[in-house]
């Protein structure tokens, strides 16, 4: 019986002692990890070094987002919805949009007819179905004299597979 008494000891103090180690363990680590300025206008001594706050700008209100005008649903003077603007051509010398790329007919964009219109052509204004949105407004005569737009194909990229090596490098004799 003796014996007994003297396991349970045992039994008992090695618990007390692995709990205390285990707490001396948890308060070691939970003391290491960095703790929050006290005051958050102060910046940390640690904190890495952001770069200086960029002034906020916003467009106008009478801006539109390029973004808005690809997409943008083209009605003709009668309302009839003629198609929608898929490109926008900026003028290399003025920076400005001189043309745009219509999409007319078609589904999912198969069999989808492109055409080109000035830009000065198009009137923007709230859509009257739907005020949050904008429509481009045209005359259904400026749509039925359009050219159909073909892409540029007389430029090709530096790495494009057409140019090769020995007619962009010099000869060597």
């Amino acid at each position: 019986m003796l014996w007994a008494k003297e396991g349970s000891i045992v039994k008992k103090t090695g618990t007390v002692l692995t709990a205390a180690f285990l707490s001396l363990a948890l308060a070691v680590t939970v003391s290491a990890q960095p703790r929050p300025a006290t005051d958050p206008a102060t910046p940390r001594q640690d904190a890495p070094r952001s770069e200086p706050q960029r002034q906020a700008w916003a467009p106008d209100a009478n801006a539109v987002e390029s973004g808005k005008l690809i997409g943008m649903k083209v009605k003709n003077n009668q309302g009839k919805d003629v198609g929608e603007i898929s490109q926008l051509i900026v003028d290399h010398s003025s920076g400005k949009i001189s043309h745009v790329v219509l999409g007319k007919g078609g589904v999912l964009g198969l069999g989808e007819q492109k055409i080109v219109l000035a830009w000065s052509d198009l009137k923007l204004q709230p859509d009257p179905d739907n005020r949050t949105r904008m429509v481009a407004m045209v005359d259904q005569n400026k749509v039925d004299g359009a050219p159909r737009y073909e892409a540029r194909r007389d430029t090709a990229p530096a790495a494009s597979p057409a140019t090769s090596p020995s007619s962009t490098q010099p000869k060597r004799n």
